[in-house]
This record gives structure tokens, C-alpha cells and sequence, in this order.
């Protein structure tokens, strides 16, 4: 116990360190947090190692079969029915069934085969919750190359994965509410 305070009082005086150098180079002043529409903070990241980092390599994110990738969307949609606050974890297992069940039932059409996460249905139903783009990820979108605001769906996609994980994502909806 001694030793994680010892490490959290080191912590903060770091942190204090840092704001008096800030303050020493804008005279004064902390660089405010406030962005054009008042105060925005980014959206809720409970997990960074969940695979939902954007700025991951795409050579460095692990390559799985369709078995493994199977078990990883259970994983997946556990994670996100475990949000249970407000029944957000249901509106954004809704917005995840849209996402795949459009593209495993309309797989010609171009328009289904690309998310854009600029949405705000996207930034506040999908995004703040761990295993979501990390789902969508696992059943075939990948980012878009010079892109990086919209996800994919690729060529060699197996159509196969993508119905049985909106089989399961229709179970989940249904047990979730």
C-alpha cells in the first residue's frame, strides 16, 4: 500500500510539474480544454488494448482464422451487453445488428459495405464502448486506406461469418431487453 501511494503522490507531482512548465511557456495560462462546441471531452475508452485503437497498424493487429474469429465476436458482444447504464450497451447492439445485418443481407450494394465514424450515431452509440469496432473488425470491415473516418468491408469477406454474428447479435438484442 505504502509503495502505490509513494507511486500516485510521484505521479501527481509530475503532473504538476508539467502544468508549471506549461504555465511558464503560455505565460501564465493552461491551455484551455475547450473546443468550438464548449467542453469535449473524447468519448469513453474503459479498455485501449481492446483492439479499438485506430492508430494501430494494421500489419501489427493479429491475423485470425474464422474459428478464432467466431469465439472473439462472442467475446465481443459479452462485452458489450455487460454496459448496462442507461441500456446502452442494448442501443449500441442495436446500431451493430443495422451495421452487419445490412451487409451479410445486401452484400452488392456499395453502400453497406462502409461505415462512417464520423456519425454521431456512430461516436456515441458505437465508439465509447469496449468490443464494438473491435467486433465489426473481426467480422470484416477494416479502416480505409487514406481514410482513416470510415471503415470497410472487404472483398474476401466470408458472408458466412457475417450472418452468424447477426444471428447472434439478434440473440443478444433479445436477451439484453
Amino acid at each position: 500500500e505504502k509503495l502505490a501511494q509513494k507511486r500516485e503522490r510521484e505521479r501527481i507531482r509530475a503532473e504538476l510539474e508539467k502544468d508549471k512548465l506549461e504555465r511558464m511557456a503560455n505565460k501564465g495560462k493552461l491551455k484551455g480544454r475547450l473546443g468550438v462546441d464548449g467542453y469535449a471531452p473524447d468519448a469513453i475508452q474503459y479498455d485501449k488494448d481492446a483492439g479499438g485503437d485506430s492508430q494501430e497498424p494494421q500489419a501489427q493487429k493479429p491475423k485470425t482464422t474464422s474459428s478464432a474469429s467466431a469465439s472473439k465476436i462472442d467475446e465481443y458482444i459479452t462485452k458489450v451487453s455487460s454496459y448496462r447504464a442507461g441500456g446502452d450497451g442494448g442501443k449500441c447492439l442495436k446500431v451493430l445488428k443495422l451495421i452487419v445485418g445490412n451487409a451479410a443481407d445486401n452484400p452488392d450494394e456499395e453502400k453497406f459495405k462502409k461505415v462512417n465514424m464520423e456519425t454521431n450515431t456512430y461516436k456515441n452509440k458505437v465508439k465509447p464502448f469496449v468490443g464494438a469496432k473491435s467486433l465489426l473488425l473481426a467480422v470484416g470491415f477494416c479502416p480505409q486506406d487514406g481514410d482513416p473516418t470510415h471503415l470497410v468491408l472487404k472483398d474476401d469477406a466470408d458472408m458466412q461469418l457475417l450472418k452468424d454474428t447477426k444471428a447472434k447479435l439478434e440473440k443478444a438484442v433479445v436477451n439484453y431487453g
